[in-house]
């Protein structure tokens, strides 16, 4: 089936995948079935009236939402978040009650629709959302109910309008028949994905420089006294293709892009609890083993495991954090902590056998991510950050020259990035990019240059790399469904396949080294506590601990 097709013959033919129909104004369509006072109604809610269609009892708007008289009656407004000043997401309102598992049935859909629907939660669940998506059989314990059948008219999808008493709303029915039983699982999963988007109260998207949009008219956003603008800083300096929530989209799989997750983190993120993400290293040469989180205050804090004596207390080390710290150490004599200041720039700090924690410093640069700082020998610090344009940029410190000026690579990432050096001449970088696979960009002394490689899989937060040596480097990230992922390198077997260790994870991974023989991991576990595996080369990986 070919769904690159004009809306209103997607309608007429019963068959509105919704993503990738092209709006076209000029195709006619009979207005007058509406009166012009409903249609001011629907304008007012901030709807596109173009191609508005009466059916059922109600009306279909932007070719996939179904409005109720009941709905035209109740004022309702809407937030919007504008990244870039182009991608524009709209929230009608956020569910109650979070954090929440929202039950999603699906009735009388052929197999390639369940499994999609598997995919569709899967990419949701991934994100670590105050919002949980689980399947269930039965229609009747459902928040959301999917289904085959057609509303009595031409309309093959649709969608109610999210009522006022923020729940989801329900039914999503598609015509099966229209569409087609047996349909590519992953395209179907970016439409179920795009539905459940309705259902939570998520509008289209919209785009003011009229870059991947359709041809839909605009909401003038001037004077809209219904819109409460969010600026937020650090999000992405500019548009990103293909959101889910398009009013259109070609005809190919568009898992959520790097502005989707922005949007859906700023709707229905998770609480930050008492830290996010953790960070760790030992104390190069030695045993000791130094942790460090961002406390609820934004302040650095530091737990020391020492072997014979255990785990210290928590150390509250002062400063004014907007990411979460990372730790390196580059001798036995020196541990570096980094991190986001006020400013977008970064600070540091560092410890010395004979003076203790030194005072925050500033290193200035301007950066949207998590740094990541790694030591590829004595007289070494490279410091990652995620810049504008999401473009990965570095500033490193080489012993006797100080602090050398920020650099950036031609490369664009989704994630923060991870480093790891095996030889004091090289460093190997690591991050997410647009569509969830692992970059590598391998740096070497010799060339002054990076070579940069797709190392695919699926990960859904940003890396974590140790080298064990000079013979392996091992990975860990956040896979689907909250399941810790790892991946190895070795001299002797090269890359290995994703394998599942944990599971309940609500973090994205920390992992230190002291040798070649062993590993400890840290995550952020199901109830805000800080969890901790360790791996050794004789007897593999121990339990979870919770600290």
């Amino acid at each position: 089936m070919n769904f690159n097709t004009k809306l209103f013959s997607c309608v007429a033919a019963g068959a509105v995948f919704l993503s990738a129909c092209t709006k076209d104004p000029t195709t006619p369509v009979d207005d007058t079935k509406i009166p012009s006072s409903t249609m001011g109604k629907i304008n007012a809610l901030g709807f596109d009236t173009l191609n508005a269609i009466k059916l059922n009892g109600g009306y279909v708007v932007e070719g996939d939402l179904f409005l109720t008289d009941n709905d035209l009656a109740n004022k309702q407004g809407y937030t919007a978040l504008f990244i870039a000043e182009a991608d524009q997401y709209k929230l009608s309102y956020t569910l109650t009650a979070l954090p929440r598992t929202i039950n999603i049935s699906a009735t009388g859909l052929p197999t390639a629709y369940l499994n999609a629907l598997d995919l569709a939660i899967a990419r949701y669940n991934a994100l670590n959302l105050s919002i949980t998506f689980k399947k269930v059989a039965n229609s009747s314990t459902a928040d959301i109910e999917i289904k085959d059948g057609k509303l009595g008219g031409p309309q093959a999808l649709t969608l109610a309008y999210p009522a006022v008493s923020r729940t989801p709303s329900s039914p999503v029915t598609l015509d099966v028949t229209a569409l087609g039983a047996n349909l590519d699982e992953k395209r179907l999963a970016t439409l179920i994905a795009h539905e459940i988007g309705h259902a939570i109260g998520l509008r289209h998207t919209t785009y003011a420089d009229n870059l991947y949009h359709c041809t839909y008219t605009q909401v003038a956003k001037a004077n809209d006294t219904q819109v409460d603008l969010i600026k937020i800083d650090g999000t992405p300096t500019s548009g990103a293709a293909f959101s889910w929530m398009s009013g259109c989209l070609n005809n190919e799989d568009h898992p959520f892009n790097p502005n989707d997750v922005v949007a859906l983190n700023q709707f229905y993120g998770n609480p930050s609890g008492n830290f996010s993400v953790p960070t760790a290293t030992y104390r190069k040469g030695t045993k000791e083993l130094h942790l460090f989180l961002r406390s609820k205050d934004n302040t650095l804090l530091e737990k020391v495991y020492v072997p014979g004596t255990g785990w210290s207390d928590w150390t509250d080390l002062g400063g004014t954090l907007t990411s979460d710290p990372s730790a390196t150490s580059r001798d036995e004599n020196n541990i570096a902590v980094f991190a986001k200041g006020a400013t977008n720039n970064l600070i540091y700090k560092t410890w010395t056998p004979g003076s203790g924690w030194s005072q925050w410093s500033n290193l200035g640069g301007y950066f949207f991510s998590a740094p990541n700082a790694a030591s590829r020998g004595a007289d070494f610090i490279n410091v990652l950050v995620k810049g504008t344009n999401d473009v990965l940029q570095t500033r490193y410190y080489v012993e006797g020259e100080g602090w050398h000026e920020w650099q950036s690579f031609v490369m664009s990432v989704s994630s923060a990035a991870t480093s790891a050096s095996r030889y004091p001449n090289s460093i190997e970088m690591y991050a997410q990019d647009a569509t969830n696979h692992l970059v590598q960009g391998i740096w070497t002394k010799e060339s002054d240059g990076t070579v940069w490689g797709n190392l695919g899989g699926s990960i859904y937060s940003a890396p974590a790399a140790v080298a064990r040596g000079y013979s392996n480097v091992d990975i860990f990230a956040l896979g689907s469904n909250h399941q810790l992922i790892t991946t190895n390198w070795s001299v002797t077997d090269s890359w290995k396949s994703w394998n599942r260790i944990g599971s309940s994870i609500y973090s994205a991974p920390a992992v230190a080294a002291p040798d070649s023989l062993s590993m400890d991991i840290f995550v952020k576990g199901p109830s805000d506590n800080l969890i901790q595996r360790t791996w050794t080369k004789a007897n593999g990986y121990g339990p979870w601990l919770s600290l």
